[in-house]
């Protein structure tokens, strides 16, 4: 209370404005809280309870306020970074895939939905009522029984509503002053027709043909007491397992539900060699482009800053602005740019190559010449960003170093391997390596470019330039089994410690992080 006395005190316009904002989010969050208890949804209470707490002490407490400005850091640090990092694991041990994305409970409710329509079913014709709009209801006249459905699902009695049959015709014309809906105006409502679906005596009425509604039992009836899924057509019971029913026979009843499987994906991907025979290929593939990537456009950024840090060369900030063109371009348009570039009957590279040595390359239908062009591409991406940072550092070098050297008689090649190099390294050595962890993951280009073509063989799980990330997205979307997330969430995990190994032991290799450290 005195430290909110003293707020009002020192500061009131700016204090009740920050009460009133407070008030209303608090307002807000007690709702939602009220609704998630109603709900039962117990994650959501605790974030929006725990949020909006630790949003009053920050706004209320003056010991917090260093921590104010840090708080919008810390939530998109969670929101981006640590929530999809703790989801991904904990889809990696379970088994989320096709066929299994729901909990339990609701794959009862999915596969109880189902019908089937019996040997004699009872029918009743239809007449549709309403505007070339608007649905309005559906008269059912059966051989004994006779109601007005809604879109809804409900029944209702015909007594309740005004019929009319205005020629005599024993056909109903209008029904509560609707007029009955035929041919070209009947046709924008079949889909909400077919939508209908009205509980009776333990099944459904459902439209069966244009002019006539059936009767459809429920195909599955679930007995809770034996947790057994009984086939009514058939009489075949299904036994909960571990993740789904299963008939006597192993028949298995989709869909099924997720569980809780441990390590059983990592060890599945190692034990099966339709995974881990793809993944070797492709984690060698994804070294050699990340390393060679990196080492030319290091190569061929720095040899161009070295020719820019030269002062008597002219023209120099023209050759600049040229140079980083690339780097000013979106990838993403680059990327289809140069795939236009790679087509083989109509791209510049081939019609060049035609028309002077009469020879044409299959730049993206071969597996060498397809990762060829990847890396030339990502060369192209990448050495403009190698240039700026080599210029920089060349000219953080002193000039005293190369004046001295060329007393003692150094040559060019000398003064580049003993002064040029090591000083560069220094700076350079840690962009190299987040240079490496950008291409090992640098899915854009590869899906853009080549979608990870040329299919290696017939039923492979991932194609000849595809690399790891490439392949975990093919297993979450474009797995032979159906969507496989549980298996991708884990490769991805695995992935992610691959890219902190090798991160780590580069920077124990080079140490950078002593030298950066040491000049700070």
């Amino acid at each position: 209370m005195t430290r909110l006395s003293g707020l009002l005190r020192t500061s009131a316009p700016q204090a009740v404005l920050k009460i009133a904002g407070l008030g209303v989010l608090d307002a807000l969050a007690l709702f939602w809280c009220i609704l998630f208890v109603a709900q039962g949804n117990w994650l959501f209470l605790g974030l929006v309870s725990g949020g909006t707490l630790v949003l009053n002490v920050l706004a209320l407490s003056r010991k917090s306020y260093p921590f104010r400005y840090l708080a919008p850091g810390w939530l998109f640090l969670i929101l981006m970074v640590v929530y999809p990092m703790g989801y991904n694991v904990y889809i990696s041990v379970t088994n989320y895939a096709t066929g299994h994305y729901h909990h339990k409970e609701d794959a009862i409710k999915l596969i109880t939905r189902r019908e089937f329509t019996p040997p004699s079913p009872l029918s009743f014709s239809l007449a549709a009522f309403g505007t070339e709009r608007e649905l309005y209801a559906v008269l059912l006249e059966g051989e004994e029984r006779r109601y007005v459905a809604f879109p809804d699902g409900t029944l209702s009695d015909p007594e309740e509503h005004e019929l009319v049959d205005e020629d005599g015709d024993g056909r109903i014309d209008e029904l509560d002053g609707r007029a009955r809906l035929q041919g070209p105006a009947l046709t924008p409502h079949l889909g909400q027709l077919q939508a209908i679906r009205i509980p009776y005596e333990r099944g459904w009425l459902r439209m069966a043909t244009l002019r006539e509604f059936r009767k459809r039992l429920p195909q599955y009836v679930y007995d809770e007491e034996r947790d057994v899924m009984v086939d009514q057509r058939t009489g075949m019971e299904y036994a909960a397992a571990e993740d789904r029913f299963i008939g006597p026979e192993g028949e298995r009843l989709d869909p099924g539900w997720r569980v809780y499987v441990g390590l059983e994906n990592y060890a599945r991907f190692f034990a099966d060699p339709r995974y881990h025979g793809a993944f070797l290929r492709v984690m060698g593939w994804t070294f050699a482009f990340a390393i060679l990537s990196v080492a030319f456009s290091f190569a061929l950024g720095l040899a161009l800053a070295n020719l820019l840090n030269d002062s008597q060369l002219r023209f120099r900030k023209l050759y600049r602005s040229l140079l980083i063109i690339p780097y000013a371009l979106p990838a993403v348009i680059s990327i289809l740019i140069w795939r236009g570039f790679y087509n083989v009957e109509l791209g510049l590279f081939n019609q060049i190559l035609s028309n002077t040595f009469n020879i044409t390359v299959p730049w993206l239908r071969n597996p060498f010449w397809a990762r060829f062009s990847i890396i030339l591409t990502n060369v192209w991406l990448t050495y403009p960003y190698m240039l700026l940072v080599s210029l920089g550092a060349l000219q953080s070098i002193p000039g005293e170093l190369y004046e001295a050297a060329r007393v003692d008689g150094a040559g060019g090649w000398q003064r580049f391997r003993n002064i040029t190099f090591p000083l560069l390294m220094i700076t350079v050595a840690p962009l190299l390596i987040g240079s490496f962890a950008i291409s090992f993951n640098n899915f854009t280009l590869i899906w853009l470019l080549t979608e990870g073509r040329p299919a290696v063989e017939v039923g492979a799980r991932a194609g000849s330039t595809d690399i790891l990330l490439s392949y975990a997205y093919r297993l979450a979307f474009e797995g032979a089994r159906g969507n496989e997330w549980s298996m991708a969430a884990a490769l991805s995990i695995m992935i992610f410690v691959i890219v902190i190994i090798v991160s780590g032991v580069s920077f124990l290799r080079t140490k950078a992080l002593e030298d950066i450290s040491g000049g700070l």
